[in-house]
């Protein structure tokens, strides 16, 4: 069958109506297709500046409270405040902490603690926090509260650190067979170093 003008005016007119009805869908749809692809581009050239900046600020934070290690610091509140979840505001919240402990002024370094482990949510990170956190709990007598900590350590490799705080603990509270358990526990995977200590705890019960 040849192929006619005719033919090809209809196809024409078909092309036309279907466009008519399909073109503005398709405008929009490529436009909406760009503005994703730049949209994708900006939020990630802001996440990467937002990064910069976060880092640039906790070097700076954590300098200043090198110098003075117990003296209040804005910078370091308004960072925390302003980056609740932020993994360098809870690592400048450890090294607070740590400052803190070495004054031996427990109750701030406890806020400190319990401040980072409210902020993180990495499972290792949260163990080690908890770990520190119920060392100083324990040093401000608060046993209970200690052992209540020590439950949120999950990481294998901070078993052996939990149970020999839990035997401190038990020793102080006057629970010596509880204290034998705990030590006994952590004696399984310890160092020799801590091996020595431990078996030293356990003959003194």
């Amino acid at each position: 069958m040849a192929y006619t003008t005719s033919d090809e005016q209809l196809q024409i007119e078909e092309v036309k109506q279907w466009w008519k009805e399909n073109g503005k869908v398709i405008i929009l749809a490529v436009i909406l297709a760009i503005a994703g692809v730049f949209g994708w581009r900006y939020w990630q050239s802001y996440q990467l500046n937002k990064i910069h900046q976060s880092s640039a600020n906790f070097s700076q934070i954590l300098a200043t409270a090198q110098t003075n290690p117990t003296a209040d610091n804005p910078q370091l509140t308004q960072f925390i405040q302003e980056n609740p979840n932020n993994t360098y505001a809870t690592f400048l919240l450890l090294d607070k902490a740590k400052s803190l402990v070495d004054a031996k002024q427990w109750e701030q370094a406890a806020t400190a603690l319990n401040q980072a482990l409210a902020n993180t949510k990495d499972v290792a990170l949260a163990s080690l926090i908890s770990l520190r956190l119920a060392s100083v709990q324990t040093q401000l007598k608060q046993f209970d509260k200690a052992l209540s900590t020590l439950n949120k350590v999950s990481e294998q490799a901070w078993q052996g650190r939990k149970s020999m705080l839990m035997g401190e603990i038990y020793v102080a509270m006057g629970k010596k067979d509880d204290a034998k358990k705990a030590f006994e526990t952590a004696l399984a995977t310890a160092n020799p170093l801590e091996a020595q200590w431990l078996q030293v705890q356990l003959n003194n019960l």
